[in-house]
């Protein structure tokens, strides 16, 4: 007689079953959306270069990506996404930043042979400050110095049933003059669609871990947690909205961000898509954020462009190749 009886299949089942009741979903989404009460005695994080986004496609749409981000683009966003790609993929990112700094990112995913649909994806992000000249206290020229803050990761995500779930660490070293901070972090997530509707919901933490340390001193991550949505109200047009709590800064970032392909939607092997985002909530106080971008998709791959006006600090551009293989 054959015994159907799989212990680890159980358990699976069982922690896919409590992580979508309800009463899980309702504490998070307060956590995201409350205003700026205290939710911890912390002082601000830092690891700012975390924050930053990895993919222009994202980028063009105020970051807004718990929900629609895919494939290995949605590590930075959501680890549930890497549980999308059909077979595998690669990507290549490169942002022109503040006061000539860059950053950079490259990332690969694949299906794990013999795993039963586990994806895993490997990442590497740089943001590079190059020189920066030093000053003595009389204000005089002392020489320079560099500074650099980068982070590598590994990820694994799968789908279950109508949930896509996922996990990644990182390795975090922050850099300047020769000064090294090292640390590690947790992101998860999960995804699902929605039963008779054309949208998808996302949740995700991110940066959990105990920061990163300098030699004596310890500064915190930038932990946050998530929650976004994806609908369709009609074919080829996409609407995002996302909230995201900084709980150790103690304040709300919010993103609408759209996406409207001219031609060629989900699916298909070439297509252009048109993208504008905007955001609010931060701590700056900068109400309305906007950055828009477009998309060019021919054969397997696809080569993605964002912009974000910054007023007198010039702005960022992104620019991101991706490769299905």
């Amino acid at each position: 007689m054959k015994n159907n009886d799989n212990p680890h299949h159980d358990v699976v089942n069982r922690a896919v079953y409590l992580l979508s009741r309800p009463w899980v979903f309702a504490p998070m989404l307060l956590l995201v959306l409350i205003p700026s009460a205290k939710l911890s005695q912390a002082l601000e994080s830092g690891a700012e270069f975390l924050r930053i986004d990895t993919d222009a496609r994202a980028g063009a749409m105020s970051s807004a990506g718990a929900a629609s981000a895919s494939g290995i683009s949605a590590l930075n966003y959501n680890p549930a996404g890497l549980a999308s790609m059909a077979k595998g993929e690669a990507a290549l990112s490169h942002s022109a930043w503040y006061l000539g700094s860059s950053h950079d990112f490259a990332g690969a995913g694949f299906t794990l042979p013999g795993s039963q649909g586990w994806k895993m994806g490997i990442s590497f992000a740089r943001l590079s400050s190059g020189d920066i000249e030093g000053r003595s206290a009389t204000r005089g020229r002392s020489g320079g110095y560099s500074a650099y803050d980068q982070a590598a990761g590994l990820a694994l995500a799968r789908r279950h049933g109508a949930y896509s779930l996922g996990g990644a660490v990182k390795y975090i070293e922050s850099s300047i003059a020769g000064i090294k901070g090292r640390g590690y972090a947790v992101d998860l997530g999960m995804k699902r669609g929605l039963k008779g509707l054309p949208a998808a919901v996302g949740l995700s933490v991110q940066n959990l871990g105990p920061g990163i340390t300098y030699i004596s001193q310890r500064e915190k991550l930038p932990l946050s947690m998530n929650a976004g949505i994806a609908f369709m109200p009609a074919p080829g047009f996409m609407l995002n909205f996302d909230a995201k709590r900084y709980v150790y800064d103690k304040y709300t970032a919010f993103s609408v961000g759209t996406e409207y392909a001219l031609f060629g939607g989900p699916g298909s092997v070439s297509g252009l898509s048109l993208r504008g985002g905007m955001s609010g909530g931060a701590r700056q106080g900068a109400a309305g954020a906007f950055s828009a971008g477009a998309g060019l998709k021919v054969m397997n791959a696809e080569l993605d462009y964002s912009m974000s006006p910054e007023g007198s600090l010039g702005g960022t551009q992104r620019i991101t190749l991706k490769k299905k293989f």
